[in-house]
């Protein structure tokens, strides 16, 4: 019988039969799964529960979900309400759209999804570093992301280092990782210094194409 291998590594999750070659990873990042229908996405986790009080009019559910902290202010549940009803139609119809996602707060994530022709073809989780220490909080390093997804993935299929330059004019060396899959395309992109991140993008094969054919644009601080 074939057996079945899960593995979660920072809300990025591999669901692969084996031989693996034979069947397409699943990825899924930020609760959704990379290919769902934006149906199927806004009716789950976070955006699901939002947009069902939405509908039952639960003003207070909808301030306590969203985290808005004018709770007592009716008008503005319901600009939340029209904002997220507005992106689930636009992402149902077809139209290419991004959505921020909750995140996480303890390793201090912010998730993008973006959607193309009604499916989800892009997650992207950044995580953000800091040399000081906050109770409470545990970001993710570029090398502990590295190390998690090589446990699952293997190793990269291509892995350098390019010269970036941050807002102050300090220069370093960045490193990139990239696991090309059949379908579908991990990236792991750090940018260092005491205010760096570090990204996680999780996307279709068909959206790092259309990415890596898309103009490039100059920074103005190189």
């Amino acid at each position: 019988m074939v057996s079945t291998i899960k593995f979660v590594i920072t809300s990025l999750l591999l669901c692969a039969s084996v031989p693996a070659q034979e069947q397409p990873r699943q990825l899924k990042g930020g609760g959704h799964l990379l290919g769902e229908t934006a149906e199927q996405f806004y009716s789950e986790g976070y955006i699901g529960d939002l947009l069902r009080a939405c509908q039952a009019k639960d003003w207070k559910t909808v301030s306590h979900i969203s985290q808005n902290t004018d709770h007592s202010s009716k008008n503005n549940a319901k600009d939340i309400c029209e904002t997220a009803t507005l992106a689930k139609e636009q992402a149902m119809s077809g139209a290419r759209q991004e959505y921020k996602g909750s995140g996480d707060k303890e390793t201090r994530r912010a998730d993008t999804f973006t959607f193309d022709r009604g499916h989800l073809v892009k997650i992207d989780m950044v995580y953000s570093t800091t040399s000081v220490e906050f109770e409470g909080f545990h970001p993710k390093s570029f090398g502990e992301l590295l190390e998690g997804l090589k446990e699952a993935y293997g190793a990269p299929t291509k892995f350098y280092t390019e010269p970036v330059q941050n807002a102050y004019g300090v220069k370093s060396d960045a490193q990139r990782a990239v696991w090309m899959g059949k379908d579908d395309v991990i990236m792991l992109i750090e940018q260092p210094g005491a205010n760096g991140w570090t990204e996680l993008v999780a996307q279709t094969l068909a959206e790092y194409n259309r990415a890596a054919q898309a103009p490039k644009t100059v920074n103005p601080l190189q």
